[in-house]
């Protein structure tokens, strides 16, 4: 019988097992996110080790052992975002709960459990994005044309259109600028339409977090309206300078008069 000890501590060993409910994680910027990970349970946690590290440069997330989170060795970018659901670790659950995700967050996450029974360890990749903002609506005016532009903010770069009247594709110019800080694609969407209808819609879609923004643009432009609001001011401006004139001419006038009355000045001749 001896024979089958080894065999037995094996498989023993053998049962204690780490794992990870989704092996890819999608986090939206500013939003928690919870890293899932299970392992066989153990009711007794005085002998209960969780370590949650970066993959790529093995930096400490969070550690918790002696019953009791152990932050001394935590990276510092993770200070006060990091959390433990220390009720289920006797069910066997040491899922991590990371706050305020950024892009900085995004890549590889390990989780690593030991215990009486065994350890093990598992890992999960965080992926992110960013809502894109309400896009912000400008319009531009001149004699000829309507230049109707969109700007919003988010990530990753999105599939961005306009469309006519009738749902046709329209031309437009777009120009995307990355903002370092925290990674957003700032959008600066637009469309140059001629007068007098403008009838666009603008979409934007991040096919990353399922994001669908359509927002329409409906101008008209009344030619004899403009008409009578040019002329109205070319004649306004008409009698400014009329009344400019006269005010010149009024106080040359005074001043000439003035020129040639001056006191003392009057000579009577003597016989």
């Amino acid at each position: 019988m001896r024979w089958l000890l080894p065999f037995v501590v094996a498989v023993f060993v053998a049962a204690f097992e780490v794992s990870v409910p989704d092996k890819q994680l999608m986090a939206i910027r500013g939003h928690p996110a919870v890293l899932g990970c299970k392992f066989t349970p153990d009711p007794d946690i005085s002998n209960l080790v969780v370590t949650w590290q970066r993959q790529e440069d093995s930096k400490v997330v969070h550690s918790f052992y002696y019953q009791m989170d152990q932050l001394d060795r935590q990276s510092p970018e993770y200070n006060s975002r990091t959390m433990l659901f220390k009720s289920e670790l006797s069910k066997g659950n040491a899922s991590l709960q990371l706050t305020a995700i950024s892009q900085k967050d995004k890549g590889g996450y390990m989780c690593i459990v030991s215990n009486a029974q065994g350890t093990g360890r598992a890992s999960v990749e965080l992926t992110y994005g960013a809502l894109y903002s309400e896009p912000r609506l400008s319009i531009h005016v001149n004699s000829s044309k309507v230049t109707v532009k969109f700007e919003t903010e988010g990530f990753p770069k999105p599939d961005v259109s306009w469309h006519g009247e009738q749902g046709e594709n329209l031309i437009h110019h777009l120009e995307l600028f990355e903002q370092t800080e925290d990674g957003l694609y700032i959008i600066k969407s637009s469309y140059e339409a001629q007068k007098p209808t403008v009838n666009v819609t603008f979409t934007l879609k991040n096919q990353f977090l399922n994001q669908n923004l359509e927002r329409p643009v409906i101008l008209t432009y009344d030619k004899d309206v403009a008409t009578n609001q040019v002329t109205v001011a070319l004649i306004v401006i008409s009698l400014m300078c009329i009344m400019f004139f006269i005010c010149i001419i009024l106080l040359m006038f005074r001043r000439f008069k003035k020129q040639r009355f001056v006191p003392g000045m009057n000579h009577h001749s003597g016989l």
